[in-house]
């Protein structure tokens, strides 16, 4: 029997055609939130802060938030049919997500794909009087930058003897893509590593994940952007925290 293998993906805008988080953060923080995405992307804060800020901008309704996220939801082309080749191949599919993270199981439901997803590891959030609160259970113990730390559960997968495909589009991804055996890379993911010369699978939906299968890319990087095992996130300013 060959190596497991198991497929890591980011959710908002990887399995899902938008980012549902910064759709509702937009919505509801309207010129509070652009101040919060413009300082993350000035890597002025990270995303544990990023959280905190935007769920906080949330009305303090679940349900109403869930039929929301479920309007907005659209599945990026291919999904269903990836997760039926993973299936036949005998292979596992996780969901590593550091968005907002109530709405993923209801969306993954609603397209019928629950089944077929082996692990969530997500952020948690709690209604409160005027607002949402997020929750956060995935952090590494150190490291104040990502709520849910990636690079921890893709070390944790290889640590088990699975080869790890990592997927993403988001530059939140490099950490937990950064420690995978192979990569697909879109967007913003794409463009970082293009630009630190590291290897990638470039994918624009789901199908070229699976007609690629068996000739991807290895990932060749010789340091990693963070130590899930150590410190955390390398070379991390205060500005960062």
């Amino acid at each position: 029997m060959g190596q497991k293998t198991a497929y890591v993906l980011d959710f908002d805008g990887t399995v899902t055609a938008i980012d549902i988080s910064t759709e509702l953060a937009s919505r509801f923080g309207d010129r509070k939130y652009k101040q919060v995405e413009q300082a993350y992307r000035r890597k002025r804060i990270g995303m544990k802060k990023w959280l905190a800020k935007v769920s906080s901008f949330l009305p303090a309704d679940l349900d109403y938030l869930i039929r929301l996220s479920l309007k907005l939801a659209v599945l990026r082309p291919g999904f269903m049919e990836f997760l039926n080749f993973v299936r036949s191949c005998s292979h596992e599919v996780y969901i590593a997500s550091d968005g907002l993270g109530f709405y993923i199981e209801p969306v993954l439901e609603k397209f019928g794909c629950l089944e077929f997803i082996d692990g969530i590891f997500k952020n948690e959030m709690l209604a409160g009087r005027e607002n949402l609160e997020i929750v956060i259970t995935n952090a590494h113990h150190r490291c104040q930058f990502c709520g849910n730390c990636k690079a921890s559960q893709v070390v944790k997968l290889k640590q088990e003897g699975y080869r790890v495909i990592y997927v993403g589009d988001g530059m939140n991804d490099r950490f937990g893509a950064s420690w995978a055996d192979q990569v697909f890379a879109r967007d913003r993911l794409a463009g970082f590593f293009q630009k630190s010369n590291i290897s990638f699978n470039p994918w624009v939906d789901f199908f070229d994940i699976v007609s690629s299968a068996g000739s991807e890319a290895v990932l060749d990087i010789s340091s990693p952007f963070c130590n899930p095992e150590g410190a955390g996130l390398l070379e991390v300013s205060e500005d960062y925290l």
